[in-house]
């Protein structure tokens, strides 16, 4: 039996196949899961762009030098050679993109597992844990695209959202998003307007975008205001701000950084999208604080428990699943052989900020 998988080239990203190889013979404790789909968004690429700094290359084994990309989706298992988890049991989680996974699940109960191999367990459990539909929280049959899709960047949104209501919105007047036109920017811009429209609160909303992307943010009614990237100096720099910066883009963080000067409260760094301008000639005035969402929810469901924390997550993502159809159509395709297609196009950033794709690779 044969597994197909996007396979990359960790010096060079643009450099990449996909490759059929034989699935190797599963081991006692361990099931074989068929990957049914997954989302495709420009959040991939980002595990791309810092899983050597953060281990995202590490989840999934690779020939030496190369990487297999994970993303968020569904899995049916269709062999067992385990005694707690049965085939037919289908499960969200985290795969390689492609067609199959073996796993070893440990700590098995009603809601799912955790994947116990041994090249992932210094990894952040929240990408090891695979959750049981039958089980889940936040899981509908007829939402598992919009789940692929949003559920991990709405998470990252959840979760940054309660930093700063946590920490009274750093006292900010202002708070910009760059990458406006992002899932996860615009997921955050609703929470956000959560708070003004349900607590009260007076920052104003700003959203950084290209020009071509500009009309589809502020359709999206999420932002006070929309700026391009060459107009950042029309922004206010008189007023206490925070920056939450989806794009990584250096010379951006700089502009901005020395635009605001000291009235730049808090800096919070969380995606790569602009992954060409990662690095550049200016040194930053001040670097930022990189959220790493899978610590801070692991400290939450500390704070809050596993249950208050899934209740927590499942009604903000109640509130804003409805909205989604006005801004995002899905599409799918069907075969790992579009793998390449779609790859290419999240790296160089052609893709229309409308569009979720999904990725069935077994059909």
């Amino acid at each position: 039996m044969e597994k197909i998988e996007l396979i990359i080239n960790r010096k060079d990203y643009a450099d990449h196949s996909v490759e059929k190889t034989t699935i190797e013979e599963l081991k006692d404790g361990e099931i074989l899961m068929e990957v049914e789909q997954f989302s495709f968004t420009s959040n991939n690429i980002t595990y791309a762009i810092v899983g050597d700094q953060i281990g995202y290359w590490n989840f999934f084994t690779a020939p030496e030098g190369k990487g297999k990309l994970p993303g968020w989706g569904f899995a049916k298992v269709i062999a067992s050679k385990s005694e707690t988890v049965e085939e037919g049991e289908r499960f969200y989680g985290y795969y390689p993109m492609g067609s199959h996974l073996i796993v070893n699940p440990v700590k098995v109960n009603e809601f799912g597992f955790l994947d116990g191999a041994e090249h992932r367990r210094q990894l952040p459990p929240i990408y090891n844990y695979y959750t049981n539909t039958k089980a889940d929280a936040v899981y509908t049959p007829e939402s598992e695209d919009i789940q692929c899709l949003l559920r991990p960047l709405f998470t990252t949104s959840f979760l940054i959202d309660d930093l700063f209501a946590d920490n009274k919105f750093y006292d900010s007047e202002q708070i910009l998003l760059t990458s406006a036109s992002s899932k996860t920017g615009l997921a955050l811009a609703h929470l956000l307007k959560k708070h003004k429209t349900n607590a009260g609160a007076s920052f104003e909303i700003i959203g950084l975008t290209s020009p071509r992307n500009k009309d589809f943010v502020l359709a999206s009614g999420y932002y006070d205001s929309v700026v391009t990237y060459d107009d950042y100096k029309s922004i206010g720099n008189d007023k206490p701000s925070s920056i939450v910066d989806f794009s990584g883009n250096h010379k951006l963080q700089y502009d901005l950084q020395i635009h605001l000067g000291e009235s730049l409260k808090y800096n919070c760094l969380v995606g790569v999208v602009h992954w060409e301008d990662l690095r550049g000639a200016e040194k930053l005035p001040q670097k930022g604080t990189f959220f790493f969402a899978p610590t801070y929810a692991q400290q939450r469901q500390q704070d809050w428990g596993r249950e208050g924390f899934q209740q927590r997550l499942k009604d903000a993502w109640n509130g804003f699943i409805p909205e989604t159809k006005d801004w995002m159509t899905i599409e799918t395709r069907e075969g790992a052989e579009n793998l390449s297609d779609i790859y290419s196009k999240m790296l160089s950033g052609d893709f229309d900020p409308k569009v979720g794709y999904i990725i069935k690779p077994t059909k």
